[in-house]
């Protein structure tokens, strides 16, 4: 029989061997704060990642609220006597004009809207929810108007365009092309920049909504800017087709590439079937770039000079990033808003061995030129007539 055990902890027990063992366990409050870092690291990610998801989801909904990215969709909605804000809303999602009922319930009401009249209103998809509120709640209607974009013009001169047709000021038409983060596939990659949409406002003709007459003179055509652009930018969008844009990937290129090549045969193309010579001597050029570091397309240079008949010597030396005589490779944007033709041009340009071209005005059309002595000999062709 052995002795009792004072101790409580059994036979065999080595009150040393118990020390080391408290010493070393000692040592684990070293894995609790690694695996409290963990913990920690593992909620940032979680708070980041649902900071994530909410903003997605505001820029979602924001789109649906200002109408962005939305086709141009009209649709009669009729409104019988005390009818409810959350059935318009219903009607208004179900035939295609917003995409979040509740939303607009929800805007309806921080409006104090209240009772909505009866009788028929038209309203359009690419209407804020403002102004589908107001269409429905005043008397007041929205006057529009028909203009035609024409092939080759530029942010200026849209701008110019949209200003003189009470659509919106130029300020504020720059305002919103300059700063807002439009969500168009085509504008993914494009950088937050000055003349950033130059190339994307597809060229058509377009019915606008006119600013309010007190819009105009408080200068507060933000919205009417934000709709119009976000109207070219659509449109630009369904021309752009699927084939398109596998075309474009097919040819190692980019959308960006593309429209910048497309305004450059849109500027200095006269006939249309040269549109497609010029792009292939674009292109040879920028393949070549060794051997022909510079574009020299007058077109690009035009564009920050603005008009001239002809270049001069000095006009060529020009310190900018859009002059190809002394920059290489393309230019930083677009130089306008092309058409289809130019577009398609660009993504299935004409193989051949031209690097050279100039315009002879006695035929209106261009001499193409393999090598730099058969070019000096064409121009010195045109300077003679």
């Amino acid at each position: 029989m052995s002795e009792p055990n004072n101790t409580g902890r059994g036979p065999g027990h080595d009150p040393s061997r118990y020390r080391l063992q408290r010493t070393e366990r000692k040592k684990v409050p070293g894995k609790k704060r690694a695996a409290g870092a963990i913990n920690t690291f593992s909620y940032i990610i979680f708070i980041l990642g649902i900071s994530l998801l909410l903003s997605a989801f505001i820029i979602v909904v924001g789109n649906d609220v200002l109408a962005l990215v939305k086709p141009d969709k009209t649709y009669t909605l009729t409104v019988e006597k005390g009818e409810s804000i959350g059935k318009v809303a219903g009607q208004l999602k179900d035939n295609g004009i917003i995409r979040y009922a509740w939303v607009f319930r929800l805007f309806a009401s921080l409006k104090n809207t209240g009772a909505l009249p009866e009788g028929e209103f038209t309203v359009n998809a690419n209407m804020d929810y403002g102004q589908i509120l107001s269409q429905m709640t005043t008397t007041t209607s929205y006057e529009t108007v028909t203009l035609t974009i024409p092939e080759g013009y530029t942010l200026q001169q849209i701008a110019a365009l949209l200003e003189t047709s009470k659509v919106c000021t130029q300020e504020d038409f720059f305002n919103v092309a300059n700063t807002y983060a439009f969500s168009h596939f085509m504008l993914k990659d494009v950088p937050m920049e000055e003349n950033r949409l130059e190339g994307y406002l597809f060229p058509d003709t377009y019915q606008f909504y006119k600013a309010s007459a007190k819009s105009l003179s408080d200068g507060d055509t933000y919205t009417g800017a934000l709709n119009a652009i976000n109207k070219m930018l659509n449109n630009f969008a369904d021309k752009y087709t699927k084939s398109m844009r596998t075309l474009t990937e097919e040819k190692g290129l980019t959308i960006a590439e593309v429209i910048n090549v497309a305004s450059m045969v849109e500027k200095e193309a006269n006939l249309p079937e040269e549109r497609t010579t010029i792009a292939g001597v674009i292109y040879n050029r920028l393949n070549h770039s060794e051997k022909y570091p510079y574009l020299n397309v007058d077109a690009t240079l035009l564009y920050v000079l603005g008009h001239k008949d002809k270049l001069t010597d000095a006009d060529k030396q020009l310190d900018s990033p859009y002059n190809t005589y002394t920059s290489k490779g393309l230019p930083p944007t677009a130089i306008c808003n092309p058409g289809l033709a130019c577009i398609m041009a660009a993504i299935a340009p004409e193989e051949h061995n031209y690097y050279y071209y100039v315009y002879d005005p006695a035929t209106e059309s261009h001499i193409f030129s393999r090598t730099l002595e058969q070019h000096n000999a064409a121009v010195a062709k045109v300077n003679a007539e």
